[in-house]
């Protein structure tokens, strides 16, 4: 499900042709390692098949951020190149406005004037300004300023009693290591530099890498002439480097002109019923029989080849989650499971004869949500970055691609419920919701709900039961006003 693009990254980075550089950032935050982006973080980060996936990691390689994996006998994946890391690494923040972005300079200009003065330092700094600060926009993410570190010349005398001073105020852990024991005094000056220039200034960022290497223009904030220790005086003209940054100077591995390919299969329909003995099919499963359906196999003579999934059982409801495009909708999660339960109905999937009741169960370790009663039932362990749980029948002993399809969209809905209510930042708690008296697009805010212990009459009806407890308290206690009660 493609997402709102936005388009605001804070530094400087090359387009993606149909994707905000928001999502480009996040699937590369999904790489495993740090390195590698194969279809299924791509599929499961953007919400879409395996088609669109591909489109969006080839136009991400060709921005520069990611090439082909040196790979032999395996499935293909991309790597991130360096522009790619840096991308992945850059923090996510509150925009800012110009204002803002001005009072950070020049807050950072009076404290760079501190340091340079300072008789107790070992070096001066130099500062230059680059990135979107050097242009007029309405919102920045950060303030990206380069730092350069120059040594002071010292007399002995001098030098000696500078360095003593900062060895003093060396943590126990720094001087029990080499580079500690051997640059320890410079070492403690810069991160003392660092950390009063920063100090406050959360939407400051700090780099060592010079402007010029990486091939942006930068403005200099700050020059000084260690010879004669003092500032020079600098040029409010932005700076443009002639050659191209040392990213660029990356050896580019030429793209793949295919990078999708079907795997050899035995296909079934949309409805042919397949034994489930000794199979599991997850909600988080869904991306990763994507990739094996469609990403190639590399041969150790670099040549494309089509997976073979033929005796791989699972494989066969590859893209099942597409059947039924309920989960992708705009809607809130009350709405989307009725959607997905009518659609689950009209296609005679299991879950429709599921006892039409939502339970939330909250707790140290466990965060559940299900669908139905007694044992006849699904249910999702939802955890901060994704929702598990078995798309299959307890009770049945063959599906198909439609009855994991209207699982999935079921699974969907929930997860969505969960989040949509802030469950994430509840204390201990239960929840009960009988789904036909639901009157409303989402659940209402249950830590709100928490906080005035009432509902507003007629706010939400099909509501049954809200208890709260205190942390390992398994049931309420005469003293705590934790169950509310409505009932429709």
């Amino acid at each position: 499900m493609n997402k709102a693009p936005s388009g605001k990254i804070g530094a400087v980075h090359s387009p993606v042709k149909t994707v905000p550089l928001e999502l480009v950032q996040a699937v590369l935050r999904s790489a495993i390692n740090g390195r590698s982006v194969g279809l299924e973080e791509a599929i499961r980060t953007l919400d879409c098949d395996a088609h669109h996936a591909d489109l969006i990691l080839r136009q991400m390689a060709e921005a520069g951020y990611l090439e082909p994996a040196d790979i032999f006998d395996n499935l293909f994946y991309w790597q991130l190149t360096p522009n790619g890391t840096r991308l992945a690494l850059e923090p996510k923040r509150k925009r800012i406005g110009r204002d803002k972005v001005q009072t950070i300079i020049s807050e950072l200009l009076a404290r760079a004037k501190v340091i340079n003065g300072d008789s107790d330092r070992l070096q001066r700094i130099t500062l230059k300004l680059f990135g979107s600060a050097l242009e007029e926009r309405d919102d920045y993410g950060d303030v990206d300023v380069s730092i350069a570190y120059l040594r002071r010349q010292l007399s002995d005398i001098e030098r000696e009693r500078i360095e003593n001073a900062l060895k003093a105020r060396q943590s126990n852990s720094d001087r029990q290591t080499f580079q500690g024991r051997l640059m320890g005094a410079e070492r403690q000056d810069t991160r003392e530099i660092m950390a009063f220039l920063k100090k406050g200034l959360p939407h400051l960022s700090l780099m060592n890498d010079d402007p010029m290497d990486l091939g942006t223009p930068y403005r200099w904030l700050v020059d000084h002439d260690v010879k004669t220790d003092r500032p020079v005086d600098v040029s409010d003209d932005i700076v443009r480097p002639n050659g191209p940054s040392i990213l660029d100077q990356h050896p580019r591995k030429p793209l793949p002109p295919i990078t999708l390919l079907e795997a050899r299969h035995r296909a079934i329909s949309a409805n042919t019923k397949v034994a489930i003995d000794d199979m599991h099919i997850g909600l988080e499963d869904a991306a990763a029989l994507e990739e094996q359906m469609w990403s190639p196999k590399v041969t150790r003579e670099g040549d494309f080849v089509a997976n073979d999934i033929r005796s791989e059982k699972r494989v066969k409801f590859a893209g099942f989650q597409h059947l039924c495009p309920i989960w992708k909708k705009d809607l809130g999660g009350v709405a989307m499971l009725k959607e997905a339960l009518d659609w689950c109905d009209e296609h005679k999937v299991w879950i429709r004869d599921l006892f039409p009741r939502v339970s939330i169960q909250r707790s140290d370790r466990t965060h559940i949500i299900r669908l139905g009663w007694g044992h006849d039932l699904i249910y999702f362990n939802v955890g901060g970055k994704s929702t598990t749980g078995s798309l299959l029948p307890i009770n049945r002993t063959r599906v198909s691609k439609i009855d994991l399809a209207g699982a999935y969209a079921v699974g969907r809905a929930l997860s969505k419920m969960y989040d949509e209510s802030r469950c994430a930042k509840m204390p201990w708690f239960s929840a009960d919701i009988l789904l036909p008296l639901v009157e409303v697009d989402r659940l209402p805010d249950f830590p709100g709900l928490h906080k005035v212990g009432s509902f507003k009459e007629g706010a939400f009806q099909g509501l049954r039961e809200v208890t709260f407890f205190r942390a390992r308290i398994t049931r309420p206690t005469p003293n705590e006003p934790v169950s509310i009660e409505k009932h429709a």
